[in-house]
């Protein structure tokens, strides 16, 4: 597996592995059903899900 392979799959958000879910959940600094709400959104690229959680207002958790 190349790098940008191996890249793309790291920012992929796996809502099906608890360990994916634990990891996501405090780097984006939200409960599990605001994740799974984010990524029902969003999809499952971390970037969309990260510009999702930035662009709604009630979270307010994220600055950049």
């Amino acid at each position: 597996m190349d790098a940008a392979t191996q890249s793309t799959i790291t920012q992929r958000i796996d809502l099906t592995r608890e360990g994916d879910v634990a990891f996501w959940c405090r780097v984006f600094d939200v409960t599990i059903q605001e994740l799974r709400d984010a990524v029902h959104h969003a999809g499952h690229q971390a970037a969309e899900v990260r510009r999702y959680l930035c662009a709604k207002p009630s979270t307010g958790r994220l600055s950049s």
